[in-house]
């Protein structure tokens, strides 16, 4: 178990969690530890990447209102996540690549309250194979959603795009080369191309 609300102490002083720092692939913060839950304080702004990759005892977790960012494969191979709580995320401005990469027992993801999250990051939810719905009906500042970012999800049946958007284009190309239009209006019809025939492009919003 890690708790961090009350700070963490070294050198005789108790210091208030901002931030968890950045680590490499194999080396995050709490990579590949045993940890089963962690509580995180209101000052937390980001989550840096990799910082829990591997941490196969998680099985849940609640973000605070404070966070802005999630890092590259903050929670990649959390394989026994059931439920990622980011209802409180407001301030959320960004998920990067692979956050939750491979977390195949998460059900669903419920966005609908970061009103300030503008990008998700390639393979962001890549092979959440049990991930049934995604909720950006909130994300009225979403922009951008990377490449793969749904690639795997073979459950996913419903996708809420933000209200208000309703026209995007899709590329092969982070440069949105030659870009093909597509409409998000149908939740079905918008899970069906993240994880079919438009997995592997880059969508960007244009209306």
């Amino acid at each position: 178990m890690v708790d961090l609300v009350d700070g963490v102490w070294q050198d005789g002083f108790t210091y208030t969690v901002t931030a968890i720092t950045d680590g490499s692939v194999n080396s995050g913060v709490f990579y590949d530890s045993g940890i089963t839950s962690v509580t995180f304080p209101l000052s937390l702004t980001s989550i840096g990447n990799y910082a829990f990759r591997g941490c196969s005892g998680l099985t849940s977790i609640s973000l605070p209102s404070s966070l802005t960012s999630i890092g590259n494969g903050a929670f990649y191979y959390c394989t026994k996540f059931t439920s990622v709580d980011l209802s409180n995320c407001t301030s959320l401005t960004s998920i990067g690549d692979s956050a939750f990469y491979y977390c195949t027992k998460l059900t669903s993801v419920d966005l609908s309250n970061c009103t300030n999250l503008t990008s998700i990051g390639r393979d962001a939810f890549q092979y959440c194979s049990g991930l049934t719905s995604v909720d950006l009906s909130g994300c009225t500042n979403l922009t951008s959603i990377g490449s793969w970012a749904f690639n795997g999800c073979s459950a996913l049946k419903s996708v809420v795009f933000p209200v208000g958007s309703t026209g995007w284009e899709v590329s092969t190309s982070s440069s949105m080369t030659n870009p093909r239009s597509v409409s998000v209006t149908d939740p079905s019809t918008n899970a069906s191309n993240l994880t079919g025939q438009y997995s592997t492009y880059y969508w960007k919003r244009n209306a």
